[in-house]
């Protein structure tokens, strides 16, 4: 390959820039979730419509991570990581001076579009420009950098949040982002000639439309009851979605290829790992909210309590990585699915009453979660497919990663404005037991949802790729 990199100073800049692409994906993803009561407060929000601050990002990055690799592996790689770090910067200081929640949701929104061009281009890097023998320890720095940034945001927002306010868990992106697009523009070798963009521009469309209507509609319709616009993005979503299979399954090279749930096993890893996702994420979401609410924990205290789950995915990732390597996935995956069905268990019983020691229980059991979980689950999705169809199925997790994120932020929020019957109530002014009313609703839903991922994994048997 021409462009390969062989200097060694090189080789050391683009590992900083690839991992710190990764970080800030993952670390915007969550750095949020600790601050959500403090921004609701600011702008007089309920729970149902501060969720959008964290789903309308995920929404972005599901929506548009598929478009922004196509163009990446055209050619354009250098040019949509560059972009990637300036927009997703920029978001982050449009965040920081919002003086509503409208502007707020449109500068996450933009940050997210930012995001998206990063999490497209990080293992890119690693294919295209490293000598084979360093691709395998490249592609796993990314990934471990997305896992840092993701499990220290709580921490790390709690604390900007608390010592300063919550506008500086986005200012503290703005240099890292310019730096780091100061660094890609001068290490990451120039694009190459663009090839033939024979690129599935409809079907992208089509696809995010939906995605956008169909999360609105989930989300809306038990926090704000039946109306003109939810039921017309309800309505909307089902015809948009409907065009896009017609048209989808036409295409030679669609966005998005839906063959692939044609196969038995590939519908029932995604649906267990869907499931597993959205529910780390809804957890994630209203667990800073028990914190403050219940509990009463300022900011940092919460960040800091938090850190537990973060350290416990941190210390079992990597030796659950090479276990599964050398014994299977499927055991793996059952036993991360059956912890989040324990985690949500657990946190039903939680309260005031139940002290410090029974929510530590708890959040060592989420954050084991994603530790067993994180590779097995995941790479279920790619060993559950013929092997012409892997580049496929590869794609799609990545996808499904950012969607899952974005659907479960969405369907919590509305479980717990069904159980706690709180809509349209500012989060300031939502009592403890109301709130504790729509957070047990809440995981015990989650509960049967997480039971039907593990019936799902197990339901998988073990066996050599088609």
């Amino acid at each position: 390959m021409t462009n390969m990199v062989t200097d060694r100073k090189d080789q050391l800049v683009l590992y900083v820039v690839m991992a710190m692409a990764f970080f800030l994906d993952g670390l915007d993803g969550t750095i949020v979730t600790v601050a959500l009561p403090e921004i609701g407060k600011s702008f007089a929000m309920s729970t149902s419509d501060s969720s959008w601050v964290v789903t309308v990002y995920f929404m972005m990055m599901a929506g548009l991570i598929l478009v922004f690799g196509k163009i990446a592996d055209k050619g354009a790689i250098k040019k949509v990581l560059v972009g990637g770090f300036i927009i997703f910067a920029l978001g982050s200081l449009l965040c920081a001076l919002s003086y509503n929640s409208t502007f707020l949701l449109i500068s996450r929104a933009i940050q997210g579009i930012g995001s998206a061009m990063l999490a497209s281009t990080g293992i890119m890097l690693a294919v295209k420009f490293f000598p084979p023998k360093m691709m395998i320890f490249a592609m796993t720095l990314s990934v471990l950098g997305s896992s840092v940034g993701a499990a220290f945001g709580p921490t790390l927002g709690g604390m900007l949040t608390n010592a300063l306010s919550w506008h500086w868990i986005f200012i503290i992106n703005v240099p890292i982002g310019v730096i780091c697009a100061v660094f890609a523009h001068r290490y990451v070798p120039s694009d190459d000639k663009m090839d033939d963009m024979r690129f599935d521009y409809l079907g992208s469309l089509l696809l995010f439309l939906s995605l956008i209507c169909g999360l609105y509609a989930v989300e809306s319709i038990p926090s704000h009851g039946i109306g003109v616009t939810n039921i017309s993005a309800l309505v909307a979503f089902v015809i948009i979605f409907a065009i896009f299979v017609t048209y989808d399954l036409k295409k030679e090279d669609p966005v998005l290829d839906l063959r692939l749930f044609k196969i038995s096993r590939f519908d029932r890893a995604i649906l267990a790992f869907m499931i597993l996702n959205a529910s780390y994420m809804g957890c994630l979401y209203l667990i800073p909210f028990m914190l403050s609410i219940e509990m009463g924990y300022d900011t940092m205290e919460c960040g800091l309590i938090m850190l537990t789950q973060a350290l416990v995915t941190l210390v079992l990732c990597l030796p659950v990585a090479k276990a599964c390597s050398s014994r299977g996935t499927r055991t793996f995956a059952i036993i991360g699915c059956s912890l989040m069905m324990l985690t949500c268990i657990i946190f039903t019983f939680l309260d005031s009453s139940t002290g410090l020691i029974s929510l530590i229980f708890g959040l060592i059991l989420l954050g084991s979660v994603w530790g067993f979980s994180g590779s097995s689950v995941g790479t279920r999705l790619v060993e559950n497919v013929p092997s012409e169809k892997k580049g496929s199925a590869s794609s799609l997790l990545s996808f499904f990663v950012y969607f899952g994120s974005a659907l479960g932020t969405a369907m919590f929020s509305a479980f717990f404005n069904i159980g706690s019957n709180s809509s349209g109530i500012s989060i300031s002014d939502l009592p403890s037991d109301i709130f504790m009313e729509g957070f047990r609703f809440t995981m015990i839903v989650a509960s049967i949802l997480a039971f039907c991922a593990v019936l799902l994994s197990a339901s998988i048997r073990s066996r050599t790729n088609e």
